[in-house]
């Protein structure tokens, strides 16, 4: 296993632990997004360290190195692929719906007075859509053009 992987779980280990750190010396409004920042960045900094000495040990780099090989080759299949490109179509097709019918219930919501300041949900979630939708169309045409 490469060192360049020790060192990034080690990074995000100490990244989050200043982030507790920091969390348990201050008393600010920002308190819960420190542990929430802490524990998004220490736990996966120390699964990948462990990782890491797991995978390093002595008689188990050759599995390792089965696994990886299995992995690029499933990584690399046609099929594969073509699912992931699928799903990532159907992901993209469900977050626009997502968004329109967010826009309308926000409305709707604001209209009956049920939410304040619903003035700000609307065009924000307006021009996340055109934003996606622009993006969508921009990656199929540098895509086709590419192939």
């Amino acid at each position: 296993m490469k060192k360049g992987f020790l060192m990034e779980g080690t990074g995000l280990a100490l990244l989050g632990a200043a982030f507790i750190l920091a969390a348990l010396l201050t008393d600010s409004a920002l308190e819960s997004l420190l542990w929430g920042f802490g524990g998004a960045a220490l736990a996966p900094g120390l699964v990948m360290t462990v990782r890491y000495f797991y995978w390093s040990a002595p008689g188990k780099e050759n599995r390792f190195r089965e696994l990886q090989e299995r992995r690029d080759i499933e990584r690399g299949d046609e099929l594969n692929e073509k699912l992931r490109d699928k799903s990532g179509r159907i992901a993209y097709m469900a977050g626009l719906l997502i968004l329109v019918v967010s826009e309308v219930v926000f409305a709707v919501l604001g209209k009956m007075g049920l939410v304040k300041d619903y003035r700000i949900f609307v065009p924000y979630l307006f021009g996340l859509l055109v934003m996606q939708i622009l993006i969508g169309m921009a990656a199929f045409h540098l895509l086709k053009r590419q192939y």
